[in-house]
Parts: structure tokens; C-alpha cells; sequence
């Protein structure tokens, strides 16, 4: 199987660049096409296509072309600022480097040839900051709807001392006595489990209505949790939301998870939250510690740059105002940046 790869920009030398480097590297599994023509895509466009994935100039991108429903769809932009759109799409800086490039349209390839090849490891991510108010709870759920954009099927869990679930605090969403008996036992049955998850896009465990310290129970106690998820229900996914303390709870989720989403703040706290924990955790595992600069705001003072933070900054999820259309978790494209880094 091959599958459909177009691009599509003004600069022929540009994209001969990105081609060269595809044949390289996916040469016996794609078909590329290459489009210079704004008016040869509007013919294309005019009837449905079979397209996997989709490159294209911030310039010749028009919303009418959203209806062709493109699985994995890639803005090339010109600045540094995202294309604002309905469709869920990555925002790629075109002058970052033809290698930045090639890496965030080869994860998608991957996953599509992951996909093909059947299904993949069950895998816990753990998102953890030690910066209070870094957008964490929204970072961990707006990747965890980008993974099941993806196809994936997701589980969130608020593991943290004192839980809500995106302000939906009413009396049916709180986890049940059976799993507070659970929690403290560390003995999880598949159907309490399951009595105490609520489906959706993406399913979460019920929060609990009172702190774990009211329920007599410890953070740790939710390592037996995860473990007893992982091995008796279907996710590909399980997004752990945890605290901002470090203690003995994170260290062994820390062990325990695939990867680690970092989000920070570009403010003072941020930098020295970050240079603190650095001293007491090695991060250095780039695959596994996924460093985001969370709420980024350019133009804005940036006290990151000048810390060792900087450089192990994998992603920039922009800010978004509150006036702002659409959902967050849905439209941003740096959680689907995340997400396609994730597979």
C-alpha cells in the first residue's frame, strides 16, 4: 500500500527539497505529488480525493477545500503565527529547517504505517508540571481529544490530591464508594473499573468529590489504578493528570509512564519552577520528557531563553484568548503536534 502524499506551495525548489528527502526515507510507501498551481488545486478540489496527507502553503489554502475530510493536514506558514481554522490541522514555521519539516510530516507517516500494521502498545502518559497554573488540566485534556482525532481510544485520569473535571462538578460524575474502597485496598476489579469511567470521545475516570486525604487514601494508591487499567481495558491511551508536588507518587509514575508532558509558563515562576525541578530530576531522555512552552505568547518577555529550559523545549502551544471561536482542545494545533509526537 502506498499512501497519498500532495504538496502544495509556490516555491518548486522548496518543495524538491522536501521530496528529495521523503524518497529518502518513505520512497517505497508513498506516492508524492507536487502542486505549484493554486488554480490546478481549485480544479483538483472540485471532486473528492483519496489524500493521506496533506502539505500546503498557508497561501493557497481556502476552506471550501475542508470538505475533501484530509486525515492529516499540515499548514506551511510563512510566519511563525498559526493559520486560524475549523479543520484540525499542524502548523509548520516553513523556514524552521527543511529537516523540522520532514520530522513532523514523517510522524504522521509513521502513525499511518503503524496503523496498517495493527494495533500498538498500550501507552501511559503522564503530564506533570511543577508550576501551578500552567494550563496543565487543559493541555492533558486537549491532547488527549488530538490522540483521539488520531484514532485512538483515550482514558483520562485526574489523579491529583483535590479533583474536578473541567468544572463539571455534579453529583453524577464523582466515583463511587466501590472505588474509593478500591483506591485504598489497591485490588481493582474490570468492573468497578469500568462502573467508574464515563464514555465519551475521550472516557474519563471519575473524580472523587472528596480530597484523597478525606477518603484516607494516598496519591501512590492510583499507581495500582493505572497498572490494573493498562492490563484489564482497551486503551491505547491512558493521560494521567497529576499535582504539581513532587513526591514518592511521581517518581513512580514517572518510572512507570511511556512519556512525560512538561508544560511551563514563559514568566518568572516558570523559569524557576523549571530550573528547580531540572535539579532534582534527570530529563535528559528526549523521547520520554517532553518539554511544552504552555499559553506561549510572542512578543511577550520570554525568561525561559535564558534558562537551560530553552533549548529542551520540544513545542510552543499558543495562547488562546477567550473570544477566541471554537474549542481549544479541538482546533489548537500545537496539541496535535503533541499528539503526532506521541505515537
Amino acid at each position: 500500500m502506498r499512501y497519498q502524499v500532495y504538496m502544495a506551495d509556490a516555491d518548486l525548489s522548496y518543495l524538491s527539497k522536501l521530496e528529495l528527502m521523503l524518497f529518502r526515507d518513505y520512497g517505497d510507501q508513498i506516492e508524492l505529488h507536487l502542486i505549484t498551481d493554486s488554480n490546478y488545486l481549485d480544479h483538483l478540489f472540485a471532486s473528492p480525493q483519496m489524500i493521506d496527507i496533506l502539505v500546503i502553503s498557508d497561501s493557497f489554502w481556502k476552506e471550501e477545500y475542508k470538505k475533501q475530510l484530509i486525515p492529516n493536514l499540515f499548514f506551511l506558514n510563512e510566519t511563525e503565527t498559526p493559520v486560524q481554522t475549523e479543520v484540525r490541522a499542524v502548523n509548520i514555521y516553513k523556514y524552521s529547517s527543511v529537516q523540522n519539516v520532514i520530522h513532523t510530516i514523517g510522524v504522521a507517516l509513521k502513525h499511518l504505517i503503524k496503523g496498517s500494521a495493527g494495533k500498538q502498545e498500550k501507552k501511559i502518559v503522564l503530564v506533570y508540571s511543577p508550576q501551578g497554573g500552567c494550563g496543565k488540566t487543559t493541555l492533558a485534556v486537549g491532547t488527549a481529544n488530538a490522540l483521539y482525532r488520531l484514532g485512538n481510544h483515550v482514558l483520562y485520569i485526574n489523579a491529583e490530591t483535590i479533583q474536578t473535571f473541567l468544572g463539571k462538578e455534579n453529583d453524577d460524575i464523582w466515583g463511587n464508594r466501590a472505588l474509593i474502597s478500591a483506591l485504598s485496598t489497591g485490588r481493582f476489579s474490570k468492573e468497578v473499573l469500568e462502573d467508574n469511567i464515563v464514555k465519551g470521545e475521550v472516557d474519563y475516570l471519575r473524580p472523587l468529590q472528596y480530597s484523597l486525604l478525606a477518603n484516607g487514601i494516598r496519591d501512590m494508591h492510583y499507581t495500582s489504578l493505572i497498572h490494573s487499567v493498562k492490563e484489564l481495558l482497551p486503551y491505547d491511551y491512558i493521560i494521567v493528570d497529576t499535582s504539581s508536588e513532587f513526591n514518592d507518587f511521581k517518581a513512580q509514575m514517572i518510572a512507570m509512564a511511556n512519556q512525560i508532558l512538561i508544560p511551563c509558563l514563559q514568566d518568572e515562576q516558570g523559569a524557576a519552577k523549571m530550573e528547580a525541578m531540572l535539579r532534582n530530576l534527570n530529563a535528559s531522555d528526549k523521547r520520554k520528557y517532553v518539554f511544552i512552552c504552555n499559553m506561549y505568547r510572542v512578543g511577550e518577555k520570554n525568561l525561559l531563553l535564558d534558562t537551560p529550559i530553552w533549548p529542551m523545549i520540544h513545542y510552543k502551544v499558543p495562547y488562546r484568548d477567550e473570544n477566541t471561536d471554537g474549542k481549544a482542545e479541538d482546533t489548537n494545533s500545537g496539541y496535535m503536534e503533541i499528539a503526532y509526537s506521541l505515537v
